[in-house]
């Protein structure tokens, strides 16, 4: 695959990864107290609650802007798979009924989805991130040296 070809590829999944980020994020925003509430019925302790509902919706705006600035995407693209491995590992223990119950969901569209079909989303998301910054790091590295 050529570098130009490889660059499109991460463009375009810099940009869902972005779009996805800055909806979720704007949308906490937007509805604060419905996103207050399903963190609050989470299985979090309070303080972490009060941590994630004034932090994540923040992380998730900054996040998208870092993704679609070409100087800030490889370290954007590793905050965006940490991210969705925590949120796709959390949605997966749930799953699994640790604990005992399943909470309601997230806000926004995707409180629309099942856990299941929320997790198959995350999946996905976490595809092209991974897939995305595998190529963008064989883009930055430099080519083997002939022995």
């Amino acid at each position: 695959m050529n570098s130009n070809t490889k660059n499109i590829i991460i463009e375009i999944c810099a940009l869902l990864l972005a779009a996805l980020f800055f909806y979720t994020g704007i949308s906490k925003i937007l509805d604060a107290d419905n996103t207050y509430y399903s963190l609050k019925n989470q299985v979090f302790p309070d303080w972490f609650v009060t941590l994630l509902f004034y932090t994540l919706p923040l992380l998730e705006i900054i996040l998208a802007i870092a993704l679609v600035i070409p100087r800030s995407r490889k370290i954007s693209l590793w905050l965006s798979l940490i991210l969705l491995t925590s949120f796709t590992a959390y949605i997966g223990i749930v799953l699994t009924g640790v604990f005992g119950r399943i909470p309601c969901s997230c806000g926004g569209v995707i409180s629309q989805l099942t856990w299941t079909q929320h997790l198959f989303f995350n999946l996905f998301f976490l595809s092209i991130t991974i897939i995305s910054s595998y190529l963008q790091k064989n883009i930055n590295s430099p080519p083997p040296q002939p022995s």
